[in-house]
């Protein structure tokens, strides 16, 4: 029954990897060379992640629900 839930159009496990992935990377780039967010400790990193990885899982879910 998990496998059902998880494999869905509302929640994945694949998207939420993704979206952490496609997250740390920007975030990770931002902090090294463009500098827009004044990131400067462990936690503010970890924030800025799970907040925007939080707003690219709402649009692929919203995709996923739309298709």
């Amino acid at each position: 029954m998990s496998d059902t839930i998880w494999s869905g159009p509302v929640l994945s496990g694949r998207r939420v990897v993704v979206c952490l992935c496609i997250t740390s990377v920007v975030v990770t780039t931002d902090v090294l060379f463009i500098h827009t967010f004044d990131i400067t400790t462990p936690i503010e990193f970890v924030t800025e992640v799970v907040l925007h990885a939080l707003g690219f899982y709402g649009g692929f879910t919203l995709m996923a629900l739309l298709d």
